[in-house]
């Protein structure tokens, strides 16, 4: 009745080839520390990198909202996400440091310093890109002015919720501090998720595949469930005639009361 077990089935492959996946994460880890080991000036292609110039002057930062209103901007969780990257860039390049200062070669400093360090500095990295990259497209003039609004929510939305799995590196840190940051993250991940609720289903509409795509009639876009569903039963060959076998399960049928524990 659905293809959503054969469509995850069909991607699962390309989520969980964990090697690739590994060597991914430690090439991002690698090119990020080497624009703080070649002391050059940061500037990257695509700029993604540019604000890693200025990245002491962003752990100077700190978490500074009071109010929920103020953390439904998508702009807070980007500076948040700006500060934990650079964080994580420095507990990064200290670790590595200091394996190498044991006595470890440069292939098991690499691999044993991604727990905790360099895997997470890629991880943060490639959110923080993404969130990035979605709060520039919602500001920008061609989006048209009539979605932005309820694009910005989502772009709170995702940022707030993405940051949260961080709280205890945002600590750790010292960019927040106090029961109060992480009681308005939560706060706004709820509020926000309140205020989509009314545009859930066009923005699912939005994202989601096709009908044709899904073959799915419990997940059609027009929400006729109950009519598509048997629909699809009556599109079977027989499924009004009597099996074949209907006479072998209605003879010899034991009597009621006859199969009572003899205990």
């Amino acid at each position: 009745m659905s293809r959503l077990g054969d469509l995850r089935n069909d991607n699962d492959p390309n989520c969980t080839y964990e090697g690739d996946n590994n060597v991914l994460l430690q090439q991002t880890s690698n090119y990020l520390l080497g624009w703080l080991q070649g002391g050059l000036r940061v500037r990257s292609p695509l700029g993604s990198v540019d604000f890693l110039e200025e990245r002491r002057s962003v752990l100077q930062s700190r978490f500074t909202q009071t109010s929920v209103d103020q953390c439904l901007d998508p702009a807070v969780a980007v500076a948040a996400y700006r500060w934990l990257v650079c964080f994580l860039l420095e507990k990064s390049r200290t670790r590595l440091e200091q394996l190498r200062a044991e006595g470890q070669d440069e292939f098991q400093a690499r691999n044993n310093s991604q727990a905790y360090y360099c895997s997470s500095l890629a991880l943060a990295f490639i959110e923080y890109t993404c969130l990035g990259r979605f709060h520039e497209l919602v500001q920008d003039q061609r989006t048209p002015a009539g979605l932005r609004p309820v694009l910005q929510k989502l772009c709170a939305l995702f940022g707030l919720w993405s940051l949260s799995r961080h709280t205890g590196t945002l600590y750790q840190g010292g960019h927040m501090s106090g029961e109060e940051p992480a009681e308005l993250l939560q706060s706004a991940v709820l509020t926000l998720c309140a205020q989509l609720k009314d545009d859930a289903v066009a923005l699912v509409d939005v994202l989601a595949p096709t009908d044709f795509i899904l073959n799915s009639p419990i997940g059609q876009a027009d929400g006729q469930l109950y009519k598509n569903l048997w629909s699809a039963l009556l599109q079977g060959d027989g499924v009004l005639q009597r099996p074949s076998w209907w006479k072998e399960f209605c003879s010899d049928k034991p009597a009621v009361g006859s199969l009572r524990a003899k205990l």
